[in-house]
């Protein structure tokens, strides 16, 4: 398998770094923001678009300038470019042979799912958050280290945040401007690609102007990038994060580190940048500032109590806010000697909750060796706060009162667990896990008798319980979504727990009958869309940009889901 991406990769690397600078990077720039902007097929499909893509441009920013041929819209050699890309993708899911010979028994198999899974969901799933979320993660993760930051780089949190906000508005304006000129010329557009050979000298100069000079247009202009902050401030951020072009002959493999999603502003030429994925901007400024903070301590630990913290923090309001003021809410009590993150008690439910803000290293290639890192991180997360959570869970089902307690000893309460009559256990993870998170049975062991607790991330927590408090009665949605969803352990295959948020919402009765059988049951990847759409008119976050124009936006899809659904303002 590695000879065989070697060679994939370095045909990658000779084709493209033939080509001029500016027209490669605009029209890569297009054909990524087509992608996610308007959910576009690209003429020929990538697998998975957003890490192809970037992948694609860190490898040609690792070529030396040098080429001089025009790269053009849907050429021969854009066809071979994204058949290499697949292709390389493709190489990662085959099984090595070193792995068939040490003895293809089924728990081999079985590691070497998880081992895929894990590598393919890092490598290939661009991040899957809300910008209102990095935003917000940033400020409460950093705020406390703003006077370092401040002294090193002369930049404020709110600095980073609207220089991320600003540049993105620039580059919406533009792209509208695109579109209002491309839907004028509709019609051309439409000839050009049924019946090119019709085309008239004329017809050939105007869409020449729409697609080259067109996209060329899209290119934000740096005057006006140096219009959002003060000069110096603009200077030093776009240090931070612009990738600079240079032959690095060791920068090869898909599975490399990716230098653009740490700087993703790229120089269209000396006049313009642009962004492939502008939302990658918010992620990188986290990445930066989280590593920056790391060396402030020999070991970190500053920052990792901080981003612990503020985990723990925001799990804690998530739930007060879906329960309301009928939960008793317990944030970092003792019953023994040993803290405890949550506990909620409301009627007859007790919710125990654990947050884990483990770092998710970056898996090895080698499948034999990305097992034991994959399952070491699992432990040290999930299966942790597994663990603590079952500790309170076999005390509650004893029957017998306990006390909750304060850091200082002192008494706060007690629980009678007559009054319980269903507890659940639930493990709120910082970063999303993948397939492993979705399917805790592939590492996570538990006694017969014992139900797999409920894992997820944070981030995702906050998209469904948000969504979920919009129904009338949402405790015992949520009561009953838990319930159903523990028994697909052992059998789903799912990257994405909004995925099964979704269908629950969406198509209950096919998710009950997911749940009630034992088949295996693999999720459609794209079912999250339904939490984009409500996003599009409005989800519920706390300070939602865009609000007011997204309550004026035209959205059929997503305002009949509101009334298909019966989905109330969020209460949240």
């Amino acid at each position: 398998m590695q000879n065989n991406v070697t060679t994939l990769s370095t045909n990658l690397k000779n084709l493209i770094r033939k080509y001029e600078h500016k027209t490669f990077i605009a029209h890569w720039s297009f054909y990524t923001n087509m992608h996610y902007r308007n959910n576009s097929v690209l003429k020929v499909e990538l697998k998975s678009p957003i890490r192809q893509l970037t992948y694609l441009i860190s490898l040609y920013h690792r070529t030396g300038f040098g080429g001089n041929e025009r790269f053009e819209a849907y050429s021969d050699d854009y066809t071979k470019i994204v058949n290499l890309l697949n292709d390389i993708e493709e190489q990662y899911s085959i099984t090595s042979e070193e792995y068939k010979n040490s003895g293809f028994n089924s728990e081999n198999a079985e590691k070497l799912f998880i081992s895929n899974s894990t590598f393919l969901n890092f490598y290939l799933n661009a991040p899957l958050t809300y910008t209102e979320q990095d935003i917000e993660k940033i400020r409460k993760t950093f705020i406390h280290f703003e006077s370092l930051i401040v002294e090193e780089y002369g930049l404020t949190i709110d600095d980073f945040i609207n220089f991320y906000i600003g540049l993105c508005n620039l580059e919406t304006e533009r792209y509208e401007k695109y579109y209002d000129h491309t839907h004028e010329q509709r019609d051309l557009i439409l000839k050009a690609r049924d019946y090119p050979e019709d085309l008239t000298r004329q017809e050939a100069s105007e869409l020449l102007e729409i697609t080259d000079n067109g996209i060329f247009n899209l290119g934000i202009p740096i005057e006006r990038v140096k219009s959002l902050l003060p000069e110096d401030k603009i200077k030093n951020l776009l240090a931070i994060f612009t990738l600079t072009r240079e032959e690095n002959v060791n920068y090869l493999y898909y599975s490399d580190s990716c230098p653009y999603l740490l700087q993703p502003i790229l120089l269209m030429d000396g006049d313009h940048l642009v962004m492939i994925f502008s939302k990658q901007l918010i992620n990188a400024t986290y990445d930066f500032l989280f590593d920056f903070c790391s060396t402030i301590d020999s070991d970190g630990r500053r920052v990792l109590d901080q981003r612990e913290n503020y985990l723990e923090v925001k799990t804690a309001d998530l739930f007060k806010s879906f329960f309301g003021k009928k939960a008793k809410v317990y944030t970092n009590y003792y019953v023994t000697k040993q803290e405890k993150d949550l506990l909620v008690v409301i009627n007859k439910y007790a919710f125990i909750i654990e947050c884990k803000a483990n770092k998710y290293r970056i898996p090895f290639r080698d499948p034999l060796k990305a097992f034991d890192r994959i399952k070491d991180d699992f432990k040290r997360s999930i299966g942790k706060g597994y663990l603590q959570a079952r500790e309170m869970e076999e005390l509650v089902l004893t029957g017998q009162p306990f006390h909750i307690k304060n850091h200082r000893g002192e008494i706060i309460d007690k629980i009678y667990p007559g009054k319980i009559h269903e507890v659940f256990s639930i493990v709120v993870t910082q970063e999303r896990f993948g397939q492993i998170e979705c399917n805790l049975a592939h590492l996570l062991e538990v006694e017969d008798d014992n139900d797999y607790p409920w894992a997820i991330a944070v981030d995702d927590l906050e998209t469904f319980l948000i969504t979920l408090s919009r129904k009338q009665n949402h405790l015992q949605e949520f009561v009953t979504y838990l319930t159903a969803r523990e028994k697909l352990h052992g059998r789903l295959f799912c990257y994405d727990e909004l995925d099964l948020g979704a269908l629950f919402l969406m198509q209950p009765k096919v998710f009950f009958s997911y749940c009630n059988h034992f088949a295996p049951v693999i999720m459609s990847p794209d079912m999250n869309k339904f939490f984009d759409e409500l996003y599009s008119i409005g989800l519920g976050f706390k300070n939602e940009l865009h609000l007011d124009k997204k309550k004026q936006r035209e959205a059929p899809i997503a305002y009949a889901l509101l009334k298909e659904l019966k989905l109330g303002k969020p209460k949240m």
